[in-house]
This record gives structure tokens, sequence and C-alpha cells, in this order.
């Protein structure tokens, strides 16, 4: 079992109440409004693109890819027919064209279980 996984069986463990789940909710959205704003930065400073967190790097853990940088990096994966990757990251360019930052952020975790790209949408995490 990873850290996360310990982190998470303490949180979600046989005694998880209503109480804990909204603890953990707050949780959550406290730190996707802080990589928010953190996004907001990049985004304003580099152009539109997405966050980037590789847990397992020791050189680049977290840094932010620039459309331009996902679009060469698909072509890259094309050329060297790695036709997978490729659509993987055309998906992946062609939702984060679509981004308002004031409303959303894209990001991408990639580890041993690959890569997945998430979008969350800032507007759907106020409470209903």
């Amino acid at each position: 079992m990873n850290k996360r996984e310990r982190l998470l069986s303490t949180l979600l463990d046989k005694d998880f109440s209503q109480e804990k789940a909204k603890i953990l909710d707050t949780t959550v959205r406290f730190i996707l409004s802080d990589m928010g704003k953190m996004y907001i930065d990049f985004w304003n400073t580099e152009g539109p693109g997405v966050m980037v967190f590789q847990p397992k790097s020791q050189e680049r853990s977290m840094f932010y890819w620039t459309l331009q940088e996902i679009h060469s990096a698909k072509e890259t994966c094309e050329h060297e027919n790695n036709g997978d990757l490729a659509e993987s990251l055309r998906r992946i360019l062609e939702s984060a064209q679509k981004i308002d930052p004031e409303a959303s952020a894209g990001y991408i975790i990639n580890d041993d279980d690959g890569i997945r790209y998430f979008q969350i949408d800032y507007n759907q995490l106020t409470e209903k």
C-alpha cells in the first residue's frame, strides 16, 4: 500500500461518517481552490495549457504544459509511431483548448497507472 492509499484508508475507515465526509469534501475544495489560483497564474504567464503532476519524478514532479508543448509532444508521438499516446495527447489538447481559466482548469497526472487528464469545473465545486 502506497502513501496515498494509506492516507485514504485512514480517512475512509469503517467509522466513516457524514461529518468525516464533510471534512474530506471541504479539504478537497480548499486544495482545488489553491491549485486553481496557481493554474490561473501559469495561464497568465505562460498562456493556455494544463498543469502536469508526476509524483514519482525526481526532476519534474509538477510543471505547466502549454498547448503548443502538448501539440509538439503529440506530433513527436505520431512521428515515433506511438499511436496510443498520440491519441491521448490529441484528446487532452482538444479539451484543454476549450478551457476558460476563470471557470475551470486542466490537470494531467502521469504515474504508474498511466496518464490521466482531469478538467475541474470550479463552478460545480460550490455546495448546493
